[in-house]
């Protein structure tokens, strides 16, 4: 055997130091020229330094191409870029250098159009169309260390010069070209609205999947910002084309009415006479503005927006919206975790623990890597759980941790289907805040068995007892089935981690040993992680921090996907019990493989097992098609329906409890994400949190039918936004992949907006199940849910609700953008209200829109059964049924009583909503109050002028009446943010007068106030009790010497602090937090006038902190409010 054994190491050695295949021109490989990048992979191991010098460095290690210029350009971009194994190379000590010459004989340093490093793309312009050039790839680094791995590259050379060559734009991705060198293509393509000369064109292309795209121009070269960037959007073929828009400058270009499906053309370039030769870089990227999709049987109405591009992510996992304001995403595949911004879809990687990562430095910290081949052995998830401790970030007493579960290492593959074993991990790492990457892991526990099925892997952080705990759930490893037939099922037995949740402590408990101080030491089973047993895969938690319940989502074997209810020691039946005990719907069947011997045990009754069980057993609180026993019995005997696919098994998996209450009926649900099905559902929960509702008739609501598998999701903390993960592999069945219902994007982090509902012959379609809301408080104003109104719902139906969740009142603006539109409730308890006489009904809403409409609106309010009841009961109200009602409209804040005289509004409408109130419809040219009764009401007098005026650092308020009656008198009032008015003085009225009086008042105190612009209002009492508001007078400040102000205030990332100092001078300050230490500070020369301090607040905490401004003569200080 030895000599073999020789021949073979000489064989190793032979091929472990062979040459590069193409180190030498004469062995060059040819490269297509292409209009988007089509990547050809190179290696420079052991590469030889057999080329000229170069003029930009001295060592070479080169591999060697050619290419040849497409026709009609005279230009090409080159980019190399690193995969993340290429550790050998970098962007610094690899370059890339283009010859002018089509014969390697020729190929000399003389000849060299330049060298350059590739941490940027490069464009060679100049060159002739049609002629071969050679170039190389070559490296400054000795590249003889193995593995070959560490020299691994990709090479793409692109032009796009024409439209025949246009570069298709992948959506939300940076692309960085040039217009340097450029050919115009001035003559042959229509001019249209374009300006400038269009003599240095580059090409794009991109295909609409919606009627809006955005188009985004930026990083400007120096040349090409000084001549001007232009840009046409054109539509058609290359040969005729019409012209669609034009632009010009940096920034955001939203275009709309485009055609999906349609080929769109862009063409970028410079506005000067003469095309550019150098410094003509820009950045582009098509971002498509998602039009509404429809949702579900219940109407809503949701924007879709992709954050991600198609496998892009790799196979995401976990999607956590993070007190940071970001989300968190674990890639599963690629073993990667990156921070996301909700809004942008900028990623950042914090964490990455694949093979051969070099994220961490040491080897300590390299040996938390995965350490197997994905690609040889692919267990189920990888990189997947994450759960963020509740004080990460905390102002006061932060505890930045973050804790990820995934498959560590690769153990071993049994025979005959005796399953493959994976170890799992639970690591805590610390984020640190300076350098925005997660850094000191720390195992909590390297134990769990890991398979390539059911290995759940999710986790949440939920309070036992006041005391914050990690839950991990631990599946079944997909014993009984498949390639684990006959793995040994552990779910029943406390012993094993298989088939249960697991709970561990957050920090150390200080006992002794690596798992001791991990195990809290009231788990219910001793020293062990396990909490509770028969779980088969548990996929999805969701925590009620007001009822104190965990639940979890798991996964059915042929059926009976369950939402459970996770405490303490219970057991939750798999594998001999599924779903609800008492229906025994899996009585002669088993939870394994259908219609053979599996490690999965027969069940005889699962009512009798569960009634063995004890008290120790806990039915899900939902199972999902529960179907019959002899649908069950005709899967297992005979594969009726034949595949998974068709199994009425849906495959729940992340889960999230909606508590907000935005979208009118969702609070207090239960949302699920579908694996097999592509969809999320809800379930309403029960006040107790231990029963499901039904939702107008249904069990569950499907939103978002897709062909994608849904994995996680999250909700933003307004409830606005529902953030969505999937799987790259798509759904091949159900209702979702028959009839999708929203664009399939694989691997996507897809964010949902709230939008409204459709408009259906001027009425909204909001379901009639969703109830009139009822504020909670009584005789006080009660501020509800604010709305949004802009390009996207302008000609939706946009609800407003209360803090039930129920619907207040619904605005269609008819194609105009009203902004953040708020409201208040009032609620009267007790005898109808009156005035001079008049009844008017027992509540009464204000709404205020950020901009009033210049054109006309329509509304909807509701009001309830038991306060048309209360109108329709008292004879003085003159209202004997509801479609005597009439809606009274005037200009108060809202308040309990009517404060000024009313417009009468004739309702397009009055119709019952279900069976809990009315909608009253109208149209209205305004928004203020709206009360409700049978005639108008009007007041005793007459305000004819409400101005102020600032006099010698001071206020003048100055108003004027007429016909007053019985008036007793004004009190002036004072705001700093328009809406929260305190009273500051009165002054006394004529009481009755038919003359008119005049009357003023001084405010000496504005100059004391934290802001640049105060509000002012009377409120006029009368004699009886009664009252009406003035509108409001706004007095700016800015140019009162000494005044210290910010804005915006509360601010998430920059704070303006502005001064306006009455003498140039020197000054310092600081910024303090709650806890009094000093967290930035700094010093400015102040000149006469206003003088601008900008603060980057960004890395701050959320909370109060305090600026102090100290100089001669200044001693100022504000409160700033950190989002």
């Amino acid at each position: 055997m030895k000599k073999p054994l020789l021949f073979a190491a000489l064989l190793a050695s032979q091929l472990a130091f062979s040459q590069a295949s193409t180190d030498v021109c004469s062995s060059n490989t040819i490269i297509t020229v292409g209009s988007s990048c089509t990547p050809v992979t190179g290696n420079l191991f052991n590469a030889t330094q057999g080329g000229p010098t170069p003029p930009c460095t001295s060592n070479r290690y080169d591999m060697w191409y050619r290419f040849t210029v497409p026709a009609n350009s005279n230009m090409v971009r080159i980019q190399v870029t690193l995969p993340a194994t290429s550790v050998g190379l970098s962007t610094s000590n690899t370059y890339v250098e283009v010859f002018n010459t089509s014969a390697c004989g020729s190929v000399a340093a003389g000849v060299s159009l330049a060298c350059n490093t590739i941490s940027s793309p490069r464009f060679y312009s100049g060159l002739t169309a049609g002629a071969t050039y050679y170039m190389r790839v070559f490296t400054t680094s000795n590249p003889n260390t193995a593995p070959s791995s560490r020299y691994d590259f990709s090479l793409c050379i692109t032009s796009n010069d024409n439209c025949n060559t246009a570069t298709t734009l992948t959506p939300n991705t940076d692309l960085v070209y040039s217009v340097q060198g450029a050919l115009g293509t001035v003559g042959t393509t229509p001019t249209g609205c374009a300006t400038g000369t269009p003599d240095d064109d580059v090409w794009f292309k991109f295909v609409p999947g919606s009627p809006a795209a955005n188009i985004v121009l930026s990083n400007l070269g120096s040349n090409l910002n000084t001549s001007g960037i232009r840009y046409q959007l054109l539509k058609g073929d290359c040969g005729s084309l019409t012209v669609v828009d034009c632009g010009s400058g940096t920034g955001t270009f939203p275009h709309l009415n485009l055609t999906p499906g349609d080929t769109y053309y862009i063409r970028v370039y410079s506005n000067g006479s003469s095309a550019l030769t150098s410094n003509a870089n820009f950045t582009i990227n098509l971002n498509h503005i998602a039009g509404s999709v429809g949702s579900s049987r219940m109407n809503e109405v949701f924007k879709q927006v992709n954050l991600s591009p198609p496998s892009l992510l790799k196979d995401p996992w976990e999607v956590t919206y993070g007190s940071d304001g970001m989300l968190w995403v674990t890639e599963s595949k690629g073993y990667r975790l990156f921070r996301i911004n909700p809004s942008t879809g900028v990623r950042t990687t914090v964490l990455d623990l694949s093979q051969g990562s070099t994220f961490f430095s040491t080897p300590s910290d390299q040996a938390f890597n995965m350490q197997f081949d994905i690609g040889t052995y692919n267990p189920q998830g990888g990189f997947a759980g994450l759960a963020i401790h509740p004080k990460f970030l905390d102002p006061v007493t932060p505890k930045n941790f973050v804790y990820v579960s995934y498959v560590h290492e690769y153990l071993s593959t049994a025979p005959s289907n005796g399953g493959t074993f994976y170890k799992n991990r639970i690591v805590r790492f610390t984020y640190n805040t300076s350098t925005g990457l997660l850094e000191s892991p720390v195992s909590l526990c390297d134990t769990i068995p890991g398979s390539n099925d059911h290995n759940s892997q999710r986790m949440i952080i939920a309070p036992v007892g006041g005391t914050d705990y990690l839950f991990y759930a631990a599946g079944d490893m997909g014993a009984g089935q498949f390639s684990n037939r006959f793995r040994p099922m552990h779910a029943q037995d406390p012993n094993y981690y298989e088939g249960k949740i697991l709970r561990f402590n957050l920090e150390s408990d200080g006992d002794a040993g690596a798992y001791a101080q991990w195990l809290p030491n009231d788990n219910p089973y001793g020293q062990s992680a396990v909490w509770c047993i028969g779980i088969r895969n548990n996929q999805g938690f969701a925590y009620d921090k007001d009822k104190n319940i965990l639940y979890g989502s798991s996964h059915g074997p042929y059926s009976d996907d369950e939402i459970n209810v996770i405490e303490r020691a219970k057991n939750y039946g798999h594998p001999i019990v599924i779903g609800y005990a008492s229906d025994g719907n899996y009585d002669g069947a088993s939870a394994g493989t259908n219609n053979t011997t599996s490690s999965c045990p027969d069940i005889v009754s699962e009512s009798a097992t569960a009634a063995s069980i004890g008290t120790s057993y806990k039915d899900p609180l939902f199972s999902a098609y529960a179907v019959s026993k002899a649908s069950i019995q005709a899967i297992w005997k005979t594969n009726s329906p034949p595949g998974n696919g068709s199994w009425p098994s849906e495959g729940w998996s992340g889960l999230d409890l909606y508590k907000n209450s935005v979208i009118p009926g969702w609070k207090n649900s239960l949302i699920v994400s579908s694996l097999k099905w592509g969809r999320l559902l809800r379930l309403k929960i029960g006040s107790d949190g231990n029963s499901i509702l039904p939702i107008g008739g249904y069990d569950t609501i499907s939103y978002f039918g897709s062909t994608n598998r849904f994995r996680d999701l999250a909700v933003s903390p307004d409830g606005r936004d529902i953030f969505v993960i999937m799987d790259r592999s798509g759904t091949t069945s159900g209702p979702s992949a028959a009839n999708p219902i929203v664009p399939g994007c694989a691997g996507c982090l897809t964010k949902y907006t709230f939008l409204g509902y459709r408009d259906q012959s001027n009425k909204s379609t909001i379901p009639t199940y969703v109830d009139v809301s009822d504020p909670g408080t009584n005789n006080v104003c009660v501020p509800v849910n604010s709305a949004i109104i802009n390009d996207d719902n302008n000609n939706l139906w946009v609800p407003i609700t209360g803090p039930d969740g129920n619907v207040v009142a619904e605005i269609k603006a008819n194609g105009q953008n009203l902004g953040v539109v708020t409201a208040s409730v009032y609620k009267n308890n007790g005898a109808l209200r009156q005035y001079l006489g008049k009844r008017y009904m027992d509540r009464n809403l204000t709404i205020t829109p950020a901009v009033q409409p210049t054109n006309p609106v329509n509304i909807r309010l509701y009001i309830s059964n038991a306060e048309i009841a209360a109108m329709t009961g008292d004879p003085l109200s003159s209202i004997t049924n509801v479609n005597q009602l009439k809606i009274l409209k005037n200009q108060d804040a809202c308040r309990g009583t009517v404060g000024s005289n009313t417009t009468l509004i004739d309702p397009d409408y009055i119709e019952a909503h279900g069976t809990g109130g009315y909608v009253i419809g109208g149209t209205i040219s305004s928004f203020s109050s709206f009360y409700f009764g049978a005639a108008l009401i009007t007041l005793p007098l007459d305000l004819l002028t409400f101005k102020g005026t600032l006099i010698d650092n001071t206020t003048l308020l100055e108003w004027e009446t007429a016909n007053e009656k019985n008036t007793d008198q004004f009190i002036v009032e004072r705001s700093i943010d328009g809406r929260n008015f305190l009273a500051i003085g009165t002054v006394a009225a004529a009481g009755n007068s038919s003359a008119n009086v005049k009357y003023n008042y001084t405010d000496a105190a504005v100059t004391t106030l934290p802001s640049n612009v105060v509000y002012y209002r009377l409120k006029m009492m009368n004699q009886d009790g009664s009252f009406s508001y003035t509108t409001v007078v706004k007095i700016t400040l800015t140019d009162i010497a000494g005044r210290l102000s910010v804005y915006p205030n509360p601010a998430s990332s920059v704070a303006n602090v502005s001064f306006n100092a009455g003498k140039a001078g020197a000054a310092s300050w600081k910024l303090i937090n709650k806890s009094g230490a000093t967290v930035l500070q700094g010093s400015v020369n102040l000149k006469a006038g206003k003088n601008l301090i900008p603060l980057n607040i960004q890395h701050l905490a959320a909370g109060t902190y305090h600026f102090v401004f100290t100089g001669a003569d200044i001693n100022k200080n504000i409160n700033i409010q950190k989002l």
